[in-house]
């Protein structure tokens, strides 16, 4: 076998292990099942009522709207949440354990939280679909192509929502407390793209933006969703593969830094 085979293996044999064990008691979705049923709900009602009288508002119908939360809270709630198993991690001190496997450190934990976090994706937009057709209708799928730009996009948005959040999760190497970094990082998310489409802010803060990695965590596959633009669509996916090689660049020096602090303290 490879040298190359082997990663390949044994980041595999990684993922399938971690997706076993999320998958081993359906009950374990219960609580994100719960949630998201609830948020998609309560923001169709306030879509209904902010629709009232218009047809049309920055682009999107009320429909449209709908179809675009319940997308967008897909990447938010399936990919939303690696800091604080990673940040536990950090923590505990098991990271001095975890440094001394033969594996990279920053690409072990990929794997290990990106298999459960798409099979938490799959449960969520199963639900999402049933409820968007119940409240807007079908779905605005446009093709085949469009469905697998969708697809490809929510994986580039969990694969920017792990990296970014493992760089949070790896200033525990300096600070003992960093979870005030989180809940900014997670705030600005919702705001940029999540709740509300990128069109519905200003113009200035709409520029602002899109030079952040924020407005690529959940606009673009819920863009690319409702608003089917081969060009549009190219142009987002570029941009939200762009952000995660520098992410990832990102955590890969954090990483670097803060494990040689740790070996110089001991462990």
């Amino acid at each position: 076998m490879s040298r190359a085979a082997a990663v390949v293996r044994k980041y595999a044999t990684t993922s399938a292990v971690s997706l076993r064990n999320r998958t081993a008691y359906f009950s374990n979705y219960f609580g994100s099942l719960v949630t998201y049923g609830l948020f998609v709900f309560v923001f169709s009602r306030v879509w209904t009522a902010a629709f009232a009288g218009k047809a049309v508002i920055a682009g999107y119908t009320r429909e449209a709207a709908i179809w675009y939360f319940i997308v967008a809270e897909l990447a938010a709630f399936g990919f939303g949440r690696f800091y604080w198993g990673l940040s536990r991690d950090m923590k505990s001190g098991q990271v001095a354990y975890l440094l001394i496997r033969p594996y990279g450190f920053v690409a072990y934990h990929f794997f290990e939280r990106m298999g459960p976090a798409l099979v938490d994706t799959i449960v969520l937009a199963a639900e999402g679909f049933a409820l968007g057709t119940l409240f807007a209708g079908p779905p605005p799928v446009a093709n085949s192509l469009a469905a697998i730009a969708v697809v490809a996009s929510l994986l580039l948005a969990g694969s920017l929502q792990y990296f970014l959040q493992m760089t949070i999760a790896m200033t525990a190497f300096w600070l003992e407390e960093n979870a005030a970094f989180f809940w900014i990082y997670q705030k600005l998310s919702l705001v940029v793209g999540t709740l509300v489409p990128l069109e519905f802010l200003p113009d200035t803060a709409r520029k602002v933006a899109s030079w952040t990695p924020f407005a690529y965590l959940a606009y673009p596959p819920a863009r690319i969703f409702v608003a089917w633009d081969p060009r549009d669509a190219a142009s987002l996916l570029l941009s939200q593969a762009a952000w995660v090689l520098g992410a990832a660049l990102l955590a890969k020096a954090v990483f670097l830094l803060g494990s040689r602090s740790v070996s110089v303290n001991g462990g």
